[in-house]
């Protein structure tokens, strides 16, 4: 067969395959995926067996996946935080540009003896970078903290002048360098920025609320946007990589993170852009050039140390001034340190205006292949030690509480719109699913009915999964409606209720209708009631409106968690509408709930002059909230039950939600109140229930062991069996290293926890990594909801202490073990 392929169909099977096996291959081998397809690209290369030729077509894939990123990179990127942390990203795109162009400059002429101009040009190479390991970032889940937005926003602000710089050297050489010159590119680049940022909101908006219920039009519509905004930067003067991410922060508020349209974009990123990007850059790699000779291997050894110097001194100078972690400052550093797409446009055209020689090309090759096969290490080391540390924060923080939130579908015209709901008011950070439920009142019919409601659940799960959002669907049978979405929230343990509602008037005395506001009155959970006329997503602000005294309820932080919760999914201002008395400490307290979002404030006159203030204060894309109470609460007053009738006839056109706070704070937080001393590890895993140093080599046998002085042989095989099917469906990974089994069974009293620790890791398919930890907790069928909480908050509460998972795989001695944590609580106090 003649080499490198030359049939198109051979050459996509190829890159297919390759695309398949090296992330397996790596994973196998424990190197970061990124570098499997790195490698890949290497190996079956041009410069490796040649199999593969960097073609165009390679190079147009790969010029599509480079695009993708930072559109991905756009589109992912907190605006909130952005707003917040413009000035870190300035920090940062100023160091990381000045430290390498200073630091190259400076030995480009001692240590080259190049001249000015050349040694300007090439430090601009290790100024830009590309970021290569985002992707790894988002899988992480980190992609919307401080440091990744950080680097995003450095990185166009260092590109940008790198790329500036660029032209204005290789302007110089042609003598084109004059008032012309620089008037024609800044008008330019303004009229394209302007231009974009005005233009792209309002054609994504258009498109996706006139083909919102068409998830293939809208995908055209986005890559159509983002492609057009890229080549139009390139007619601009500047980079199409820089239109690409514009494209994305400008679609930014318009495509929810968990949506069908997401899933989709993220799904052709990582699936084939993407991969065909790393391919490609494997591609340029070619070992024979370290044997030119010794000259070549001076200039390589300069670039490659003043890459991985120069960007690892912006980093950690960055983190130092904005006072970041040094995971934070070590994940800038591996998402900037990697080179590629700009520093190879510099290298090209320094080439071709006659500054560079062969010995810099050679040089800039080998420096992309090192620092693209350094930097994803580099990412996957300080992004995995971040993420632990994110997640035990994040549990501290919540108390341990369950975001489980309910939706009570009734008819399919409801379920889109209830399941969009749905999407924003689960926390981005959550493991759970969303619970949509039908309930059929009993009657004649009722075997029918349900029918119908098992078909309207099944739209319901599918587009769902479309987002990857897991769900938990069920139909039930009730004597009525509202006693079935109060036993379903009971069974789920659900803290939040969606229901909708068609605006209508309700009977005499009644707000929303008889169902409805049973729910409310006899629900103890927060209930959030709803009017959705349009797409969720196309909003561009949220009012929230307050009424007086609702500060001193209870459940008024969670519904304020609630609310910002809305417009940080949404990507949307929040406007909150208060009365003029509420204190400045309550105001603080608002805007210091997490999640973080731009909140602005207005005061009404009187409760009695809401609604004749609204209108001057409501656009026709916002989104109403209103903070209710039930009846006999500190806030409630008859008017408050009266203006969702009001607002929703004032307002037809814009979405109107109610917000019942919850009535009870929840037992788990007892939880978090106990100290993590000797007694209490004691208590939570008792020594015979736990088994160090084991030999397992299987999750049965580890299971086994652990079970098997507990429960007598006829109990224990079915009670193997069901753990076995749930480790390899429903683990729950608590920290990397460390997973929780959790099961309800009859036959005991009271729950009962085993901590198990193998010497070799286990394999379980749905865990990110192979765990050397596992915790079983085995609770009643009839255990109530919040002890089952506080046991899993107990649990979560000891193995998320830092330094834990380490403990419990070197350690083989209970005794020591017990140690261990009573020093580290000592060390705490």
């Amino acid at each position: 067969m003649k080499l490198p392929f030359s049939d198109p169909v051979l050459i996509f099977a190829t890159v297919m395959m390759l695309i398949l096996l090296a992330p397996l291959v790596a994973r196998r081998i424990r190197l970061p995926e990124i570098v499997g397809l790195l490698l890949a690209g290497m190996l079956f290369g041009p410069f490796g067996l040649g199999l593969l030729e960097r073609d165009a077509t390679i190079q147009l894939l790969g010029q599509v996946g480079l695009l993708y990123i930072m559109f991905l990179a756009g589109l992912e990127i907190d605006l909130h935080q952005v707003k917040q942390q413009r000035s870190h990203s300035l920090v940062f795109g100023l160091l990381t540009f000045s430290i390498p162009l200073a630091l190259g400059t400076w030995l480009g002429i001692w240590s080259l003896g190049m001249a000015i101009p050349t040694a300007v040009l090439m430090s601009t190479m290790f100024s830009s970078h590309t970021l290569l390991t985002f992707p790894a970032v988002g899988k992480l889940g980190l992609t919307k903290t401080r440091a990744v937005t950080t680097t995003i926003g450095g990185t166009i602000i260092t590109d940008t002048l790198a790329l500036l710089v660029l032209a204005v050297i290789a302007a110089s050489t042609e003598g084109e360098l004059d008032t012309r010159f620089w008037v024609s590119i800044g008008i330019s680049m303004t009229l394209y920025v302007v231009g974009v940022v005005l233009l792209v909101p309002i054609i994504g908006r258009w498109f996706l609320q006139r083909f919102s219920s068409d998830e293939n039009i809208e995908f055209a519509s986005v890559l159509a946007i983002t492609f057009l905004a890229g080549y139009l930067a390139h007619v601009a003067g500047l980079e199409p990589i820089i239109g690409a991410f514009l494209a994305g922060l400008t679609l930014n508020s318009l495509i929810p993170e968990k949506s069908g349209l997401m899933a989709k974009i993220h799904f052709t990123g990582n699936a084939l852009f993407i991969p065909f990007f790393l391919l490609s850059v494997g591609m340029l790699v070619n070992l024979e050039l370290l044997l030119e000779g010794p000259s070549t291997w001076v200039v390589i050894a300069v670039m490659v140390g003043v890459a991985i110097v120069s960007k690892l001194a912006a980093a950690y100078a960055s983190g130092g001034l904005l006072r970041y972690s040094l995971q934070e400052s070590g994940l800038i550093y591996g998402l900037s340190v990697n080179q590629a797409a700009a520093t190879l446009a510099a290298a090209l055209v320094g080439y071709e205006i006659g500054l560079f020689d062969d010995s810099i090309i050679t040089g800039t090759i080998v420096m992309i292949g090192v620092t693209c096969f350094f930097g994803p290490i580099v990412t996957e080391h300080f992004g995995r030690r971040l993420a632990e540390q994110r997640e035990q924060q994040s549990l501290t923080e919540s108390d341990g509480a369950p975001h489980r939130v309910l939706l009570a579908v009734d008819r399919r015209e409801q379920a889109k719109e209830l399941l969009e709901l749905g999407f924003f008011l689960r926390s981005g950070n959550s493991h759970e699913p969303l619970y949509p439920v039908h309930v059929v009142p009993e009657g004649s019919d009722t075997e029918e009915r349900v029918a119908r409601g098992e078909k309207l659940l099944a739209h319901t799960v599918v587009r769902a999964l479309a987002a990857n959002v897991p769900v938990s669907p069920s139909t039930s049978v009730d004597v009525n409606v509202t006693s079935g979405i109060l036993r379903a929230a009971r069974e789920n343990r659900a803290s939040i209720i969606a229901l909708y509602w068609d605006g209508q008037p309700a009977g005499r005395g009644r707000v929303f209708g008889r169902s409805i506001d049973t729910v409310i009155e006899r629900g103890k959970q927060m209930v959030v009631v709803n009017r959705i006329v349009s797409p969720l997503n196309i909003c561009k602000r949220i009012i929230l409106v307050i009424p007086p005294l609702a500060e001193r309820q209870a459940g008024f932080s969670q519904a304020i968690q609630t609310v910002k919760t809305l417009a940080n999914q949404s990507g949307t201002r929040l406007q909150l509408m208060i009365e003029p008395g509420m204190t400045q400490p309550v105001r603080k307290f608002i805007e210091s709930v997490q999640p973080a979002v731009a909140v602005s404030l207005v005061e009404y006159r009187a409760a009695r002059d809401i609604l004749y203030e609204l209108p001057a204060l409501v656009a026709t894309t916002d989104w109403i909230i209103l903070l209710a109470a039930r009846m006999g609460r500190i806030s409630w007053q008859p008017r408050i039950d009266r203006l969702p009738h009001q607002l929703s006839q004032q307002f037809p056109t814009n979405n109107l939600t109610c917000i019942y706070p919850p009535e009870e704070q929840l037992a788990y937080r007892q939880a978090f109140e106990k100290r993590l001393d000797r007694g209490f590890f004691q208590q939570v895993f008792p020594q015979e229930h736990v088994v160090l140093n084991s030999s397992a080599g299987s999750i049965h046998q580890l299971l086994e062991k652990l079970l098997a002085g507990e429960f007598p042989r006829k109990q224990l095989k079915p009670m193997l069996a069901r753990l076995q099917r749930i480790s390899e469906t429903e683990p729950v990974e608590l920290i990397s290293d460390v997973v929780l089994l959790h099961d309800h069974i009859a036959g005991i009293d009271e729950p009962r926890i085993f901590l198990g620790v193998c010497r070799k890791p286990l394999q379980l398919p749905l865990v990110r990594t192979a765990p050397h930890v596992v915790v079983v907790l085995l609770a009643p069928h009839d255990q109530d909801p919040a002890r089952h909480l506080a046991t899993l908050a107990d649990i979560a509460r000891i193995i998320r202490t830092p330094g834990m998972a380490a403990s419990l795989r070197d350690t083989g001695s209970y005794t020591k073990l017990v140690q261990r944590v009573t020093d580290e609580h000592n060390r705490q106090e």
